[in-house]
């Protein structure tokens, strides 16, 4: 998660900086004439792009009162924290490559059966919302917390013989994260083709002298929006939050945790850390290796000499999009989200809401909902069906932790329960409705996932892992508290107000 306190630092420096710029066109007389003419200027520069931006009209209101009251700190503000996500000029640069892989792989996708459709008729529905076609013969195992994670991650790695490709938002430099480069350098070693990419943000511990050993055994590493530095960068913003591997073009894994220490427990913090993860074979993958190679040539515009057809010409084709369906077992569909007007998970989330008629269980680590996600769930817990959510007992977020606690009031008003993890921190990112249908990711249930972030859900229904996701639900009920009126009630006057402070920021975090 991209903490907000780097936010309000990267506004504090832009601050300061005009300031001093202020103090030095003073030193030169030429102040008044410059602030006047910015202070009519960059309000109405700015005005005109928030009425074309398509956010909710309270936030447009809110926008220009700002910047027309407060102009040099407003306009300051909504560049760094207002704007619309975009297109990225590299995104355009790069738009005829993926154009061109997309044509090239356009019989590999799946074609959704009609057997399907007429088993789970929501699989069309997600697909008429922006998900891939639905396929039943991919296998699905669930892997519970780090340590099944991490031996899937590695026993994946050491099974490879043609290539790995591997994407992180966050990938730190501990002894995890050395184990699974050093692994990764290995297969290279062995004339395994090794693609290794992270984002430039979420992984900015990473530095030449981690990044030297994997380029010299001849590892491709490319970083995802890569920053100059976190505090004076506008497109900080907007960053690719999935993890995913795929191996061979026949495993993949994908879901909730990165690459890092915290993710075994080993946080003095924040202690045992709980999150879901997936592991995938069968046809589904293909949509997983295009998801990634989509990003690798977006990273590496301008710096890479890789295109399209290294991956789907049609001597390269059936290495690394390769068909081999497993046995018959539900169906599972992938949704992906990018920064801009691309909502599908959110649109998805809404659909496979709206339809729950028993129960809906959701984890997640930051509950800061868009209004429309929380008026179903409100909807749903009012009209009798079982809601429960699971939330940290302990946050990594400051902002995120009151945030999500203000909530609270108001959801059990609706009849929803609420569940505060009592062994500290959850960082799963699950949904499960109806007992059939499910949602994991990387995807939180946020304003971030949902409009800002790059993510991916993988959406399930009557898989294998649906029953491990159910026992995995009702053990995390046991090891958690439910919230009731006689703890919100004792909560102190100074803690609604730090929670209501933190609301205020939720499109933010």
């Amino acid at each position: 998660m991209f903490p907000l306190k780097r936010r309000v630092i990267q506004l504090i420096i832009m601050v300061i900086s005009v300031i001093l710029l202020i103090g030095l066109l003073f030193w030169l007389d030429v102040l008044i004439p410059i602030l006047i003419g910015i202070a009519i200027i960059a309000p109405l520069v700015v005005g005109w792009q928030i009425l074309f931006d398509q956010v909710q009209p309270q936030g447009k209101l809110a926008w220009l009162l700002t910047v027309f009251f407060i102009p040099f700190i407003g306009v300051l503000a909504w560049v760094m924290f207002g704007r619309t996500p975009r297109r990225h000029r590299r995104f355009k640069r790069t738009s005829s490559e993926i154009r061109m892989l997309r044509q090239a792989i356009e019989s590999e996708k799946i074609e959704t059966s009609p057997d399907i459709v007429s088993s789970y008729p929501l699989t069309r529905t997600l697909e008429k919302l922006g998900a891939s076609g639905a396929d039943g013969h991919t296998s699905t195992k669930l892997l519970v917390n780090g340590e099944q994670k991490f031996d899937a991650l590695l026993d994946a790695i050491n099974s490879a013989t043609n290539h790995i490709h591997i994407q992180y938002y966050l990938f730190r430099t501990d002894d995890i994260s050395l184990k699974v480069r050093d692994a990764l350098i290995q297969k290279s070693n062995e004339n395994v083709i090794v693609r290794f990419l992270y984002d430039g943000l979420g992984s900015q511990e990473i530095g030449e002298e981690f990044i030297q050993p994997l380029r010299e055994s001849r590892v491709h590493v490319q970083a995802f929006d890569p920053v100059l530095h976190p505090y004076l960068v506008f497109n900080a913003n907007f960053r690719n939050h999935q993890k995913l591997i795929v191996v061979d073009g026949r495993i993949a894994l994908t879901g909730g945790l990165n690459v890092g220490d915290e993710y075994l427990g080993k946080n003095d913090k924040l202690g045992f850390w709980r999150d879901t993860h997936l592991r995938l074979e069968g046809p589904l993958v293909r949509e997983l290796q295009q998801l990634f190679v989509e990003n690798w040539l977006y990273a590496g515009q301008g710096t890479s000499d890789e295109t399209w057809d290294l991956f789907a010409d049609e001597k390269n084709l059936s290495q690394y999009f390769v068909n081999e369906p497993k046995g018959q077992n539900g169906a599972t569909q992938l949704l992906v989200t990018s920064p801009g007007k691309d909502v599908t998970i959110r649109d998805g989330l809404m659909r496979l809401l709206m339809d729950a008629k028993k129960s809906i269980w959701l984890t997640t680590p930051y509950l800061v909902p868009p209004p429309e996600l929380l008026a179903i769930l409100e909807v749903a817990g009012r009209s009798g069906i079982d809601v429960r959510i699971v939330v940290p007992g302990k946050g990594d977020e400051w902002f995120s932790f009151h945030a999500t606690e203000y909530y609270f009031e108001q959801l059990l008003k609706r009849n929803i329960k609420i569940y505060k993890y009592n062994r500290h921190f959850i960082h799963a990112k699950t949904l499960l409705i109806d007992g059939n249908v499910a949602l994991v990711g990387s995807a939180n249930f946020d304003f971030r996932s949902m409009f800002l972030n790059h993510e991916m859900m993988i959406a399930q229904f009557d898989t294998t892992s649906i029953q491990e996701l159910h026992e995995a639900f009702l053990k995390d009920f046991d090891e958690s508290i439910l919230i009731d009126w006689t703890m919100l009630r004792k909560k102190t006057t100074g803690k609604r107000f730090v929670e209501a402070f933190c609301h205020i920021f939720s499109p933010l975090l």
